[in-house]
């Protein structure tokens, strides 16, 4: 199969090549963003690279992906077997690899020359790829990040570091970031809206967790009844309608969730190893993981509500909010949770997909499209001694966990206030369950709209409706009070305005059938709608 890359991804898959030709060279991490196309890379890498090519992956919608971008492919999982011994490539599931090779031993696939790891952030690729001799070792991953940390003594006094892919790999090469990716129009941009819950600082730390926090805390924090209140306030702001993904913690947060939505009366589903999901009415049997996803993708007003199931392999393009119901340490799940709704889809007209941001992530990790210097991760700053305190001369920030000398206002780390901290004599405290937004909603493009109208065969009038909605969702989001609207209104009117020109000569200068629509009719029809809103 020849597979044909994207510029950028030619780019980056040259680049991990001309690593080896460094002879100490032997293991080569890549970055892509979510959504880059790391699929197509796999699948070129396992075509052409000479030799005969393993592919190990961790989650079943991953070999299936993969597989479809490779020839003379063998499949391996606990329920697929397709090897054979002449296959070029063979794709298997690492548990399942490893498994076998325990029973029947290190040939039970054959020789191997080149082994690939799709999302190699996550931890259980060595057992199997440190018992081969292979010649190139490429990783793949979008957050080359580990929540994981080493610590030593060096006489007598402990010392920690962070545990990073360097100790993997030789070197790291980076393709695009995620917003130069949004600007080719291959990812689609973030709006963000962030709220702290009110009981947010009960949350217990442990190292242990993947969160980073002890489940039981994690379980009290959001299920009380005034969190579950503020997340049915933000779904209903800024999710009503729309297809929605909702991460929370565990399967006790997800029953709670299911159940205020259910009560609400909305198409709602759930998806977890622990809870009675509804039945399926077709097989009367609890719905499968593909089931559930079918229904998602066929359902425009459908809510899903999951774990950690849909973080990585769930390509539903079409999801226009995510809601990250619960606080994480991990950056890397971080990103891959928001992620799911940066597709571009010809499925519904999206030009962004929303954020809402209920567990103070962004505060800590930051927006998702954000430019990050992934090398920063992917080497690590060295050991540091282990900070020992006097809690009495300390104060530890509520955003980095940095701690800083009594008396200090500011933290020294992240540069956010302290809370409660008194500032010029005032008492200064961080909103607890107010939404926030964080980043203006990217306003109407041109181009995508009449690539969209194009793509479902429409002209003109299409493309002008799709504008008009635009326009209007604006003013959705930044509602403001009736006074205030009717006070400034010349205001607004000639923001529309600057908003609308362009796009509507941009429609006029086009190929669509029928863009001959005057301007100061669709202007004035636009305003006396927005007007309505306000009555």
């Amino acid at each position: 199969m020849n597979i044909n890359l994207y510029d950028y991804q030619q780019n980056l898959y040259d680049n991990i090549l001309l690593c080896f030709e460094d002879i100490k060279i032997t293991k080569v991490c890549g970055v892509l963003p979510t959504g880059g196309g790391k699929s197509a890379l796999i699948g070129k890498f396992a075509n052409e690279l000479p030799g005969r090519n393993l592919i190990l992956t961790h989650r079943i919608e991953i070999l299936n992906q993969n597989s479809e971008w490779i020839d003379n492919c063998g499949l391996l999982a606990s329920n697929v077997n397709t090897l054979r011994y002449d296959n070029k490539v063979v794709i298997a599931m690492v548990q399942t690899l490893f498994a076998r090779i325990k029973k029947y031993g290190i040939e039970y696939i054959g020789k191997i020359d080149n082994i690939i790891l799709d999302e190699v952030q996550i931890l259980i690729f060595e057992k199997v790829f440190e018992k081969y001799k292979f010649k190139k070792l490429i990783g793949l991953t979008a957050t080359p990040v580990l929540n994981k940390r080493k610590d030593t003594v060096i006489d007598d006094v402990e010392f920690t570091e962070p545990y990073t892919l360097s100790e993997i790999f030789d070197t790291l090469v980076q393709g695009l970031d995620t917003q130069d990716l949004i600007d080719k129009g291959k990812l689609v941009q973030d709006f963000n809206i962030a709220l702290k819950l009110p009981d947010f600082d009960k949350l217990k730390e442990s190292d242990s967790s993947p969160d980073g926090y002890t489940k039981k805390s994690l379980d009290e924090v959001y299920t009380n009844t005034a969190s579950l209140n503020i997340l049915w306030e933000a779904h209903s702001k800024y999710c009503k309608g729309k297809k929605t993904l909702i991460f929370n913690a565990s399967t006790k947060i997800n029953q709670f969730v299911y159940d205020l939505f259910k009560s609400k009366g909305l198409n709602v589903k759930m998806f977890d190893s622990v809870n009675k999901a509804e039945i399926n009415p077709n097989t009367q049997k609890k719905y499968t993981r593909d089931e559930i996803v079918e229904w998602f993708e066929n359902e425009r007003d459908a809510i899903l509500i999951n774990t950690n199931v849909f973080t990585t392999g769930f390509n539903v393009t079409d999801v226009e909010v995510v809601v990250v119901n619960r606080a994480t340490k991990s950056l890397s799940l971080w990103l891959q949770m928001v992620g799911r709704g940066s597709r571009i889809t010809n499925k519904i007209y999206k030009d962004s997909f929303t954020v809402i941001d209920l567990g103070q992530n962004i505060h800590n990790h930051g927006i998702w499209s954000q430019r990050r210097d992934w090398k920063n991760y992917f080497f690590s700053p060295g050991p540091k001694r282990k900070r020992v305190v006097d809690l009495m001369d300390v104060w530890q920030c509520n955003f980095c966990d940095f701690f800083n000398l009594k008396g200090e206002l500011i933290c020294a780390d992240c540069g956010n206030e302290k809370q409660d901290a008194v500032v010029n004599g005032e008492k200064r405290k961080t909103k607890d369950g107010e939404l926030e937004i964080i980043n203006e909603i990217p306003k109407p493009k041109a181009e995508s709209i009449i690539r969209y109208t194009k793509s479902q065969n429409e002209g003109a009038a299409f493309a002008f409706n799709l504008l008009e909605r635009r326009v209007i969702e604006l003013f959705i989001h930044y509602k403001v009070s009736k006074d205030f609207y009717t006070n400034r209104k010349d205001d607004f009117q000639e923001s529309i305005r600057k908003i609308y020109y362009p796009i509507y000569f941009a429609i006029i200068k086009s190929d669509l059938h029928g863009a001959n629509r005057k301007l100061d009719k669709q202007i004035n029809r636009l305003i006396v709608k927005i007007e309505k809103m306000y009555d």
